[in-house]
């Protein structure tokens, strides 16, 4: 597949998820909203757990980058707890769950239709951005980095969640009830299945998603410019899989040198 080919069918996906209610879909309560105007936000970019306020209250009042994160989650959260948020993503749905989360709670926020690596970014621009754990649905993870490396100030932050690649070695179709080791690593959608499997998730308006090895991961970050400054882990929500791997998402804040 062409990258033009990956961005349509993960745009497509993703309008389908928000129809389909995905929880990355579902817009922040009015709690959460609350919460984020009395200085205390809940911002994820992994499943479950929230961002450390550290990682965002130097942030609070500067330009903030929300790429990939669509959605109405921490959009209008970011907007209540006092930056000024930007929101890019492939997803015109993902964008009107923002809009509509803006709307519902008097929050502002500047909203874009687009994909990271084509969108025009101004260098050297925003003190933070954040991708919860959407950089999977990109073929080249360097090429991310290096656009994020460029829009940030100096000593900005990119604050993003990522999938332990050990996850895509697992069936899928079967991976709650059993984990059986299906394929290799590094995996890919559009070189892992065979042309037929591939067809039917386009069919189905499934997500085309790459893993990367640890090196592409944290290496990469390091060779672009980014010195690591914060990590945690956190659950994927499935008894069987986290009873097995303790570790199957990260969350990784990285600082602009």
């Amino acid at each position: 597949m062409k990258d033009k080919d990956i961005y349509l069918a993960n745009s497509k996906a993703w309008d389908s998820e928000v129809t389909n209610h995905n929880f990355w879909t579902l817009i922040a309560s009015e709690k959460e909203i609350e919460d984020a105007k009395n200085g205390k936000p809940y911002v994820r970019v992994t499943p479950f757990k929230g961002i450390p306020l550290s990682w965002i209250e130097p942030h609070k009042g500067k330009d903030v980058l929300c790429a990939c994160s669509g959605g109405g989650q921490q959009v209008p959260i970011l907007s209540a707890y006092g930056c000024n948020v930007t929101s890019l993503d492939i997803s015109e749905k993902q964008i009107q769950q923002d809009i509509k989360a803006l709307s519902l709670y008097n929050l502002k926020a500047q909203t874009i239709v687009g994909n990271i690596l084509d969108t025009p970014l101004k260098d050297d621009f925003f003190s933070a951005i954040l991708m919860p754990q959407a950089i999977n649905f990109i073929k080249d993870i360097k090429s991310v980095y290096s656009k994020i490396y460029k829009a940030l100030q100096p000593k900005g932050s990119f604050i993003f969640g990522v999938v332990n690649p050990v996850l895509y070695m697992f069936d899928e179709k079967i991976q709650d009830k059993k984990l059986k080791i299906k394929y290799t690593l590094p995996f890919s959608d559009t070189t892992s299945l065979s042309e037929k499997e591939l067809a039917k998730r386009l069919k189905k308006s499934d997500t085309v998603e790459f893993s990367f090895t640890l090196e592409e991961i944290l290496g990469s970050l390091i060779d672009t410019g980014f010195s690591i400054t914060g990590f945690f882990s956190d659950d994927c929500g499935s008894e069987l899989t986290d009873s097995f791997v303790h570790d199957s998402y990260l969350a990784i804040k990285a600082s602009k040198d």
